[in-house]
């Protein structure tokens, strides 16, 4: 058989093929010519398929949802159509009758008219009206005396506002001598000589990292209220409050490394480069979570293995991430242990479905084993450990006996093969859960650490050196961990700023951390 050769163009090959048949046909050599015809066929029809499949990905990607949630009734028909078929062909089929899918988990309806309590930290002004004078009298001729009063609550916005401050230095000197003068210390500024308070400070990094503001809109805000601030200087600003929050960030990188289990992941960032073609590379920020308490943001040019080693080489224990290839050699260190992403492996699968109903089968029971943990969400360690051996543990052997059995009929370049594919080849650490209750079945909140990357992206379009993308992992970094601990990002930056300015010791550096403040720290 005659192998269809790729050429520079489809009409150079379509010729090689005309060529070659017609030279097989003169030849009486018919079966071949057949053989050869039908192979071109189901080259094509492959290629069909796999670029539709890629078609519909990338609209879907473009134009559509980006949730990956299947709806129930949705995957009970596919199972439905699966069992339907397998009876009429009259197979066996132990698996299509297994799966149960999971109930939709709806949130409680809230009361409608119940209005959520405002905050009592918030200031109270009272406007007391009165009835007008001449209803305040009865009409026997009696001043009416007030008997209560009806109250009602409006939510009004008291817009911000720029202050000057100004320090005034005292100096004093003996007149007698006209000697030994002394003059007040200067106060603590965030930048030496700079303008900005550590107050304004902390608003620029709110607004451009956790707000997601370019600074060029952060320019017009302030200019609406007074001040008329170029980007160049806000820019200034942004590297100066990165430097100062350094230290807070290694910090929280250490945290981040003696964690139990992290969890670890990336997101493109584009990057200002005029070396390179368009003016512009491809960088890539990475994000390790660790145990759920602590977040560091990690930017590197390229999405190479050294950015993981260098990061997570010297860690023993678990790292919880997807298949990249870049940690492939973290993991061949023998130090980290792998776990995998069950999410990742359902993506593959929901994928697929699209193109062939047999996914719904993996999808099914993959969702048995993300039930299970909303069932164990509020146990121990230990005690989630147990229900995932007597709940989770038969329905990944199950899942692994239809995986391994699929493949055989399945073109693994496929939408579906390849979600086999990934599955079999993360087996072992797809099954890390069934190990530790401390680990989670998914890397889901590092995903979501990353979020706030792609939002800002969005907004401020690109980072403006490999100098800026590092600026913006030390913001991150702290803000991502306020973040975690539920801490008002604006108070906690121009507290730390404050602090950091008027010589806080680098061997305290532990109790600025969110919420870790001591009582040392706070006085």
């Amino acid at each position: 058989m005659l192998r269809v050769m790729a050429t520079s163009s489809l009409t150079s090959q379509m010729d090689e093929i005309k060529t070659t048949l017609a030279t097989l046909l003169d030849a009486d050599r018919k079966n071949e010519a057949l053989e050869m015809f039908v192979t071109v066929l189901s080259q094509l029809a492959s290629d069909h398929d796999r670029l539709q499949h890629q078609l519909r990905l990338l609209l879907k990607n473009r134009f559509g949802h980006k949730t990956e949630k299947i709806d129930p009734a949705q995957l009970r028909l596919f199972l439905e159509e699966l069992r339907q078929a397998a009876e009429k062909s009259d197979a066996q089929a132990p698996d299509a009758t297994r799966p149960v899918v999971a109930q939709v988990r709806r949130k409680p309806i809230e009361g409608r008219g119940k209005r959520p309590a405002l905050p009592d930290s918030l200031p109270r002004e009272v406007v007391r009206r009165e009835p007008a004078e001449s209803e305040r009298t009865c009409t026997c001729g009696t001043a009416k005396t007030c008997i209560g009063c009806e109250t009602s609550q409006v939510l009004e916005l008291v817009p911000a506002q720029f202050k000057v401050i100004v320090y005034e230095r005292a100096k004093y000197a003996c007149r007698t001598c006209e000697a030994g003068v002394v003059i007040a210390p200067p106060p603590a500024k965030p930048i030496d000589g700079g303008l900005p308070g550590f107050g304004l400070l902390a608003d620029v990094l709110v607004k451009k990292y956790a707000e997601h503001l370019p600074l060029h809109r952060i320019r017009e805000i302030y200019r609406r209220h007074g001040p008329e601030i170029s980007v160049s200087t806000l820019a200034d600003w942004v590297a100066a409050g990165a430097e100062a929050l350094e230290p807070i960030a290694a910090e929280i990188r250490q945290r981040v490394l003696a964690s139990y289990v992290v969890q670890a992941d990336d997101t493109p960032l584009t990057v200002l480069d005029s070396q390179k073609p368009g003016g512009s590379k491809r960088g890539f920020m990475w994000a390790y979570l660790g145990d759920a308490s602590w977040v560091a943001y990690d930017y590197r040019p390229t999405r190479s293995a050294s950015g993981p080693c260098e990061f997570l080489g010297l860690r023993e224990g678990w790292v919880q991430a997807d298949a990249a290839g870049a940690f492939d050699p973290l993991f061949a260190l023998g130090r980290a242990k792998e776990a995998g992403c069950w999410s990742h492996a359902r993506r593959y699968y929901v994928e697929a479905l699209e193109t062939d109903t047999r996914a719904a089968l993996a999808i099914a029971w993959i969702g048995q084993l993300f039930e299970v943990e909303r069932q164990a969400a509020d146990r121990t360690p230990d005690e989630r450990l147990a229900l995932r051996q007597e709940r989770s543990r038969p329905v990944v052997e199950e899942l692994g006996r239809w995986i391994a059995e699929t493949s055989k009929t399945t073109p693994p370049k496929s939408p579906l093969g390849k979600a086999l594919y990934y599955a079999a080849h993360q087996w072992t650490p797809l099954l890390r859960f069934l190990e530790d209750g401390r680990l989670e079945l998914h890397n889901n909140a590092c995903e979501r650490a990353l979020r706030r990357i792609a939002v800002g992206r969005n907004n401020w379009m690109f980072a403006g050196s490999d100098a800026g993308g590092e600026r913006a992992a030390v913001i991150y970094t702290v803000l991502g961990t306020c973040r975690l601990h539920d801490v008002d990002p604006w108070a906690w930056l121009k507290d730390a700023l404050e602090k950091i300015a008027s010589g806080w010791k680098q061997a305290r550096i532990a109790e600025l951390l969110p919420g870790e403040r001591s009582e040392s720290a706070a006085a």
